[in-house]
């Protein structure tokens, strides 16, 4: 059932509102052409956001940007 879906889990802090440096997971995918087993780092510049648009380009939905997107995330 995980190699057709993503769950994205993690936490960020609440009472500020610079969110950087905070671990998540990113699991399933398998069919949807992700790699597992791997821990990436990415720069502290690169937005959220490009997670999302990998996600989202993943399942298949045909989008460039999104919110403050600069791109995808390499490496997934």
């Amino acid at each position: 059932m995980l190699d057709r879906t993503l769950v994205l889990y993690g936490s960020s802090n609440s009472r500020t509102h610079q969110n950087r440096n905070y671990p998540l997971l990113l699991a399933g995918g398998g069919k949807l052409g992700l790699t597992h087993n791997q821990y990436l780092k990415f720069d502290e510049k690169t937005p959220m956001s490009n997670l999302f648009v990998s996600m989202l380009q993943a399942v298949g939905v045909e989008v460039d940007r999104f919110a403050d997107s600069t791109g995808t995330l390499a490496g997934l």
